[in-house]
């Protein structure tokens, strides 16, 4: 079977592509268009953007965060942060985010080996992407957030 997509490290050499990529008007209350976060990622040594591809065709990009604001304490200590996790429009439904969160464990091992915990934020309104956490092993912490654009349900799932 071939391989959906594969994760690779941000590089300037998709910044055409990624400048490129659309979401739906509902779509921006939930999440930033790569080109709209890849300058602050690249500057904080926290932060590491990462790139989905389709063969060599960048389809989707988030950011895995450490010690983001999501892991403070003792709980999520040696948890990573998923972030800004999009999908450009031309590509979405043909699973690949759900592909890109099934993929994340060598990329992790790459990044930091102590990371034992991925933990997202979702907005209570993102009904399809709660469905494809879920879908991808995540579980409720049952933890609440007020952010940006209303309440956050933060997820998490165990690094394999």
């Amino acid at each position: 079977m071939e391989k959906l997509i594969h994760l690779t490290m941000y590089h300037e050499r998709y910044d055409e592509a990624l400048a490129r990529f659309s979401l739906t008007g509902e779509q921006f209350t939930f999440t930033a268009l790569p080109a709209e976060v890849i300058e602050e990622a690249i500057s904080n040594p926290d932060k590491f953007p990462i790139v989905i591809l389709k063969e060599e065709t960048p389809v989707g990009f988030f950011i895995l965060h450490k010690n983001s604001e999501y892991a403070e304490g003792k709980r999520y200590s040696s948890a990573i942060l998923i972030r800004a996790l999009s999908i450009t429009l031309e590509h979405q439904g043909k699973g690949y985010a759900l592909a890109a969160m099934n993929a994340l464990t060598p990329l992790l091992q790459q990044i930091d080996p102590e990371m034992k915990e991925v933990i997202l934020a979702v907005n209570e309104q993102n009904v399809a992407a709660q469905s494809l956490y879920l879908k991808a092993g995540f579980r409720d912490t049952g933890i609440r957030r007020i952010g940006a654009h209303g309440l956050q349900f933060v997820f998490h799932r165990k690094v394999d």
